[in-house]
Parts: structure tokens; C-alpha cells; sequence
């Protein structure tokens, strides 16, 4: 693994973190335009992880950082389904804006952050079943971005009195919080099959094209 991975890392890290930390987000649209924001905070993010990409492939795996369990893999297997299922939720229900959140519904009965609870998922549980230097680097940056995703997102909600309601009806983790388990059948009813099988779908293709992609067979494990 060498320095410019670890750059690129935290080039990436700080590409999502900066423009969007409040005071700065509402500051650079007021000079920029929402427009001009979105196209630059675009660029930036896509250069980032392209950089990131690069140095990646161009690192070699590293010290082995820790040697993952057994049942870590099967783990992965069994999280990701979970994953899918949230990111397609999220991108399919409206949640208004962070000052004016709608009523929580649907995948927001289960939790508030649907999407970088998603990603943080993700990473954590592809980070347990790893082990080498250069994937600990990559699993790890994407679980930062996902955990400030989450302290940020909890604090521009604590600014305003909308968000501050959607907050007290909502928690961050499914069967948690004034949702509790009812809240959370009631949130899966309202998602409905064909978010399910979206979900499920999803995660399919991703069997299937995981080992072309990444050079892994996510299911080795089964034999």
C-alpha cells in the first residue's frame, strides 16, 4: 500500500466531508448558485474517487491488517440484502428537505438515514471480511463518509423546528426509538412488494456481477 492511496483516501473523504458540513453548504450556494454548487461539488466528488480508483488499482495489497473470521463472509451475504433493500427505499421515497422533512413513511419508520445507514453497512461488513492494508483503506474511508453522513445530517436537522419533530418521531436504527417494532411493520407495509423485490433484484444482479467486476465470488464461501 503506498502514500498516494492514503491521499486519494483522504481526498475523497474530504471532497464529501467540506462542502457539505453546515455553514459551508448554504455559503457556497449563496455564491455559487444551487446550480453552480451541484456542478462543482459533482466534479469534485467524481475526480476524487477517480483519483481514488487509480491509486487503488495501482497499490499493492499491503500488510495484512487482521485476519477475518470465519463467519464473516457469510455475513456479508446476509447484510447485503439489507442494503439493497434500504438504498431502494430511500431513492423511492420522497423525504422532503432536511429543514421540512415530510412525515416519516414508508422505509423512515425504520430509519431516519436510510441511505448512509446503507453505506455504512456496507462498508462495515465488507471491512470485517477483509483484511489486507488496501481494502481495510477503502472499507474503512467509505464507513467514515457514511458515519459523518449521519452526524452531519443529525445536526442540520437539529437547526430547525421540522427537523427537530422528525427527529423526536424517527431514530436512526430500525425497532428503536417512539417507531419501536410496530412502527417498524407498519414502515415495511408501507414499502410495499415491489420495493422488496426491487431490493432483492438488486442484490441479485449483484451476485452475478460481483465476480466480473471485483474478481470475488461473494457465495465462495458456501463450497
Amino acid at each position: 500500500m503506498t502514500a498516494s492511496l492514503t491521499l486519494a483516501a483522504a481526498l475523497l473523504f474530504l471532497s464529501h466531508a467540506l462542502p457539505s458540513w453546515p455553514g459551508v453548504r448554504p455559503a457556497l450556494i449563496a455564491r455559487l448558485g444551487r446550480g453552480g454548487f451541484a456542478t462543482i461539488h459533482s466534479i469534485g466528488s467524481l475526480v476524487t474517487l477517480a483519483l481514488f480508483v487509480l491509486a487503488y488499482r495501482a497499490a499493492d495489497g499491503g500488510d495484512v491488517v487482521f485476519t477475518p473470521f470465519d463467519w464473516a463472509a457469510p455475513l456479508v451475504a446476509v447484510v447485503m440484502p439489507i442494503v439493497f433493500l434500504l438504498l431502494v427505499a430511500r431513492v423511492t421515497t420522497r423525504f422532503g428537505s432536511q429543514s421540512e422533512p415530510n412525515p416519516p413513511r414508508g422505509v423512515y419508520r425504520l430509519t431516519r438515514a436510510p441511505g448512509s445507514l446503507a453505506l455504512l453497512l456496507w462498508a462495515l461488513a465488507h471491512l470485517n471480511a477483509t483484511g489486507d492494508g488496501r481494502r481495510v483503506l477503502l472499507f474503512g474511508t467509505m464507513a467514515a463518509i457514511a458515519l459523518f453522513a449521519l452526524v452531519k445530517n443529525e445536526i442540520v436537522l437539529r437547526r430547525s423546528p421540522g427537523g427537530r419533530a422528525f427527529q423526536a418521531e424517527t431514530s436512526l436504527l430500525p425497532l428503536a426509538g417512539p417507531q419501536g417494532w410496530r412502527g417498524t411493520l407498519r414502515g415495511l407495509a408501507e414499502m410495499g412488494p415491489a420495493r422488496l423485490a426491487g431490493g432483492l433484484a438488486a442484490y441479485g444482479g449483484m451476485l452475478m456481477l460481483h465476480p466480473l467486476l471485483f474478481g470475488v465470488d461473494p457465495l465462495y464461501w458456501i463450497g
